[in-house]
């Protein structure tokens, strides 16, 4: 009984940092697309390319998107959760940096696939992280909290 009472005033300032936290990671996604969507015809200026060929970029990405979420999910449960999300959001990091200072469009592509690839370690493990650790009816609540603060990132990358 005395663990209870210990743990209940915890639990709302590690509900809030847990949202926020999976929240911020989950919202990647949105924003390398949502902060990325208004800059191609720069980018294309830029590089000296079409604008056909920067729109290439953002679908490669969410094909590293969608190739990445059948891949991370079976990595997730043979090695764990935190190791393979850590390692997405690193490499997603890292992909971000050499997106930036990329100055070719092959090279931009190439990176944009490994961007969405990496990028979908999120969008797998939040939920399976967040069912892990609550039940059915908290598990809703939970991730509505978390989708909550996913679905604001659109409006911070404006």
């Amino acid at each position: 009984m005395s663990s209870q009472t210990t743990s209940q005033p915890n639990t709302p300032q590690l509900g809030l940092l847990l949202f926020l936290v999976l929240g911020a990671i989950g919202a990647l996604t949105p924003l390398a697309i949502d902060m990325y969507l208004p800059a191609m015809p720069t980018i294309a200026q830029d590089m000296g390319v079409t604008a056909g060929a920067v729109q290439i970029t953002l679908t490669v990405y969410t094909a590293g998107f969608a190739i990445g979420q059948l891949l991370h999910g079976p990595l997730a449960d043979s090695f764990g959760r935190r190791p393979i999300l850590l390692f997405g959001v690193f490499f997603f990091g890292v992909a971000s940096a050499v997106c930036a200072t990329t100055t070719s469009i092959e090279s931009l592509t190439l990176v944009r696939t490994a961007q969405g690839f990496a990028g979908a370690a999120a969008a797998v493990i939040i939920q399976a992280v967040v069912r892990d650790m609550f039940d059915k009816e908290d598990f809703a609540r939970t991730m509505s909290f978390v989708t909550l603060v996913i679905t604001l990132a659109p409006l911070v990358a404006l």
